[in-house]
This record gives structure tokens, C-alpha cells and sequence, in this order.
């Protein structure tokens, strides 16, 4: 899985080489390649046909409601046969939506690590967390340290209730540095972005299930089996500018793949 997440991700990094330029530029060239993936997925993976007939179908009840108006039976049975096209219809795409569940799990997972948080600017604070698995006294072992790119600006705050410790760490000057939590006489690292201009900023370094290592491929996971099960920085939220607003990723993405999918399923003759 570790070799997996990390292939997935090298690639996304050329798809995402534009938002090294703009941020917007990349999100736009994203959202399109998302429309048209799962236009695609859509056309190859649903009864089109069906879905074609069933909308006929739709479509002709309606008109029958409107041109029958003044028959209460008409209309009753025209309004009774649309509820049970409209749920054939449904059921048509029922398929090509599991379908998608993949592309878009994926898609969102590494959108979000590009442009869900952003780096930590120089005197800028973040707090670090470890969470450990065992309890009690295995919290007294754990420390920390940083390189000179960093500064340690609190001592450990130690919550043995959910077996956690956490730092207040200090940017110092910029670029990709590694801080180190130890544990008695095991050592793991957590990258610390800092600056302008990163491609993406990992949250966290996860061990465990394999779905935990899908959800945060932006680091390789921590040992399955040791004392540490993740370690989070807390990076300040990102958002993209438009006209003085602020707008959180998601938006945008949904907006532009679902209007260039839209655009496109009449030259793909894709019936949606």
C-alpha cells in the first residue's frame, strides 16, 4: 500500500504542476480532468440505453400531466407511471455512482493535500501531537526535537487519558524540515513545511489499516506495530482568492467539473 500511495501521489504531483504557476490554474486544469473522468466512468460503466428510454419516458408523462390537465384519472395515472420511471432512473444510476466512489475518493484526497492547508510561514506556530499507543508511563518517554529550521516553543503537555503529547513549535526559516519524536529508544519523523511555493503539505503521518495510509498519502506510514500511531501538525487552512472572497477548494472543484462535464456529454454522447 506504502509503494501504491506513493506511486498515486508522484503522479498527481505532474498533474498538479501548474499550481506551481497559479493556484487557480491548477485547480481549473484539475476540475476539468475530473469532469471528464467520470463522464467517462458514466458512459462505461451505465445502461445508456436505459437511461435514454427512461428519460423518454419521464419526459412524455410530463407532457401528459400538462396536455391532460383538466382529467383527474389521466393526470393520476401520468403522475403514478413518472414516479416509477423516475425511480428506473435512479436505479440506472445507481451503478456508474459506485463506480465512482474510487476516482473521487481519490481525486479529493489528493486535492486536499495540495490545496486543503497551507505551509507555515517564518514566525509563524503549529502545534505538533503525537499519539501514542500504550499508556500510563510510556508518555514520560516521549520527546521531541527539532532542527535548526525550527523552534521548540513549549514543554510537552502529556494527556494520558487519550494517550497523547503535544508541542508548540515555532517556524524559523524556511523549507522542508524533520522534526524527530522519540520514544524510549525508537525514533520518527514528521515533516514541517515552511514557506512559499510547496506543492503540498502533509497533516499527518499515519500507521495502521491500510485505509488510514490511503487518507493521508502525503508522507510514508509509520510502522504498523510501534509505539507511535500518527503525528498531526496542526498547518493553517488554505483558501483560494476570488474577487476579495475566500473560498475553501471544494467549491470551485465542483463548480468547474460539473460545468466542463456538462459541456462535454453531448460531444461524448453520454446520456446523464
Amino acid at each position: 500500500m506504502s509503494a501504491l500511495n506513493a506511486g498515486i501521489t508522484r503522479a498527481f504531483d505532474l498533474v498538479f504542476l501548474p499550481s506551481g504557476v497559479s493556484p487557480w490554474l491548477g485547480m481549473i486544469i484539475v476540475s476539468m480532468v475530473t469532469g471528464l473522468v467520470l463522464l467517462l466512468v458514466f458512459r462505461y460503466t451505465s445502461n445508456q440505453r436505459g437511461i435514454r428510454a427512461a428519460k423518454d419516458q419521464i419526459m412524455a408523462h410530463l407532457l401528459e400531466v400538462l396536455l391532460y390537465r383538466d382529467e383527474l384519472r389521466v393526470v393520476l395515472r401520468a403522475q403514478v407511471r413518472l414516479f416509477g420511471d423516475n425511480l428506473r432512473y435512479l436505479g440506472y444510476a445507481l451503478v456508474p455512482l459506485l463506480f465512482m466512489l474510487v476516482p473521487v475518493g481519490l481525486l479529493l484526497v489528493q486535492t486536499d493535500l495540495r490545496y486543503g492547508h497551507r505551509p507555515l510561514q517564518v514566525g509563524e506556530s503549529a502545534i505538533v501531537a503525537a499519539q501514542i499507543r500504550s499508556e500510563g508511563g510510556a508518555l514520560e518517554a516521549v520527546s521531541i526535537s527539532v532542527p535548526p529550521g525550527l523552534e521548540v516553543e513549549t514543554a510537552a503537555l502529556r494527556m494520558p487519558d487519550v494517550g497523547e503529547v503535544d508541542w508548540r513549535v515555532r517556524a524559523v526559516s524556511p523549507g522542508t524540515h524533520e522534526l524527530r519524536i522519540r520514544v524510549g529508544g525508537e525514533e520518527f519523523v514528521k515533516q514541517v513545511v515552511v514557506g512559499e511555493g510547496a506543492t503540498r503539505v502533509a497533516i499527518q503521518r499515519v500507521g495502521g489499516p491500510a485505509w488510514r495510509q490511503f487518507l493521508y498519502p502525503g508522507e510514508s506510514p509509520l510502522p504498523g506495530e510501534g509505539p507511535v500511531e500518527e503525528i498531526r501538525v496542526f498547518y493553517p487552512g488554505a483558501s483560494l482568492r476570488f474577487f476579495g472572497w475566500r473560498l475553501h477548494w471544494i467549491w470551485p472543484w465542483l463548480i468547474v467539473s460539473m460545468v466542463f462535464g456538462y459541456a462535454l456529454k453531448g460531444p461524448l454522447r453520454v446520456q446523464v
